[in-house]
């Protein structure tokens, strides 16, 4: 999955892994490693670890950089890697930059400086210093839900610009700024971020998805994109309205925590919970994730019986 000048394929349906944890949460890399060579064989066409999903600011540097490498080990190029790098400090980012680009990831993604009130000369200089200690492709990770800083086609340009940032990770709602930067920077890869607007999203040009989601109810994206490729909108809604159902009762009991949880029921097993301050789940929320599941798998039923 390489397009041309070697730059990677970044336009197709990437897992945001989840980082299996053990009871005193140290990360479990084996159970990773599986996770991984299960959603390749499930069909994710890329990988993104350490972002919001794998709990990457929760994570200590050198926790980063292992399960980078075991998640680029494991995948042993079948599908592209993406490494987030985003830290507190631009030394941190760049350290985290050059040990990912040396685990042989495909290309870095990294949120944009975060705490402190920063001005978009700040931002640039953020990521051009981080770019400068690498020599492998950048995806802007936009989440100003997160990060406060959103990034329009006005406070990106000077960056996308830059030969050196290959696009954008759109997690946001804000269809008219995606299809503006999309408008604008055509050679360019915008990815969706958020799973519950993928058909909108790909309505106004993003190419593929990298979500939460995605490794858990696979067949029902790749619906959603064959469907629209095809020209039947209604039957692609229908479909994304499927997905939505999952992640409304995903939010309703704690989106990362309760994603994990079902990411493990419906692949290797037991991920384990997320680290501190995350709560752990009751033994409810498990149940009612338990049946959700079930009801993926009735609606993952009825795709094959219409052959999409």
């Amino acid at each position: 999955m390489v397009k041309s000048e070697g730059i990677p394929n970044l336009s197709g349906l990437f897992a945001a892994i989840a980082t299996p944890m053990n009871a005193d949460e140290s990360l479990d890399l084996d159970r990773l490693g599986a996770l991984v060579d299960q959603y390749i064989a499930d069909g994710v066409e890329g990988i993104y670890c350490c972002g919001s999903s794998g709990e990457g600011l929760l994570l200590s540097e050198d926790e980063r950089v292992d399960m980078t490498r075991v998640v680029v080990d494991a995948a042993a190029g079948r599908v592209p890697v993406v490494a987030h790098v985003g830290a507190l400090s631009t030394g941190e980012a760049i350290r985290l930059a050059h040990r990912s680009e040396n685990c042989g990831v495909d290309a870095l993604s990294m949120i944009p400086a975060v705490y402190y009130t920063y001005s978009r000369e700040v931002i640039r200089d953020h990521y051009r210093a981080v770019m400068d200690a690498t020599e492998i492709p950048m995806l802007i990770y936009n989440i100003p839900q997160f990060t406060g800083t959103e990034f329009t086609l006005e406070n990106a340009r000077e960056l996308l610009d830059d030969p050196r940032i290959v696009g954008v990770k759109h997690t946001a709602h804000n269809m008219y700024s995606l299809e503006r930067m999309v408008s604008s920077f055509p050679e360019k890869t915008f990815i969706n971020g958020f799973d519950e607007v993928f058909l909108s999203a790909m309505a106004v040009g993003a190419q593929g998805s990298i979500g939460t989601t995605i490794g858990l109810q696979l067949p029902l994206f790749m619906a959603v994109r064959s469907l629209w490729n095809a020209g039947d909108v209604q039957a692609a809604r229908r479909v994304q309205s499927q997905i939505n159902e999952v992640i409304e009762t995903l939010v309703a009991i704690d989106v990362f925590p309760a994603a994990k949880y079902l990411s493990g029921v419906r692949s290797i097993g037991n991920l384990g919970d997320c680290r501190r301050p995350f709560k752990p789940l009751s033994e409810e929320d498990r149940c009612r994730l338990d049946h959700l599941s079930e009801r993926i798998d009735g609606w993952i039923d009825e795709l094959a019986m219409i052959a999409v």
